[in-house]
């Protein structure tokens, strides 16, 4: 017997119209880039890392690009603007895909996600010693490559359940299916 989860999930209201016509939304490039205009290419990198790495945890169905981010408790869900629907899904556990989401923060900021106390002050030590302020420079330029691939390598650590950043977590799923929806919430 296969566990299911519930999940919530802010999108455009266009992924009804998808939802009515194929009976599947899946996040699309174009959105991507119509979401976040010229900080697209920032968070392109991050989607594209989580997608390749993820889709080794949970396979990701034919044509998937991007994952879609969805809150574990309805609680923590923001709240509508105009033109979004958030959809309240039940979904068959092995198919999402679950993170500290603290750990997430850390990689959307460029951010080296340490194993422990440790191993966050030497790697802060050692950035200083370079002159780095901000470790989002490490990724962001070109000056540090070596650096940068310990960054990038760390941020494996995300699906690692023994390292902790914050006691929240997040999920993330390939698509959404027309009957996994439970509910669908408009803005007020």
């Amino acid at each position: 017997m296969n566990s299911k989860i519930r999940l919530w999930t802010a999108q455009n209201q266009g992924t009804l119209k998808e939802l009515e016509e194929t009976g599947v939304y899946r996040a699309k490039l174009g959105n991507i880039i119509k979401k976040y205009d010229s900080c697209s290419d920032i968070y392109l990198n991050v989607y594209r890392w989580f997608s390749k790495t993820a889709g080794k945890m949970v396979p990701k169905p034919e044509g998937v690009e991007f994952p879609i981010w969805a809150a574990l408790k309805k609680e923590l869900t923001l709240g509508l603007d105009k033109g979004q629907v958030r959809f309240e899904l039940e979904v068959d556990r092995q198919n999402v895909i679950i993170y500290d989401t603290g750990k997430w923060d850390y990689i959307l900021n460029y951010w080296y996600i340490p194993v422990n106390s440790k191993d966050k002050e030497e790697f802060e030590a050692k950035i200083r010693a370079y002159g780095i302020e901000n470790q989002s420079q490490i990724c962001m330029t070109n000056h540090y490559p070596m650096l940068k691939r310990e960054v990038e390598k760390s941020w494996e650590r995300l699906f690692d359940p023994d390292i902790k950043i914050s006691c929240e977590k997040q999920a993330s799923l390939w698509e959404i299916r027309q009957d996994w929806i439970k509910h669908i919430y408009f803005p007020e």
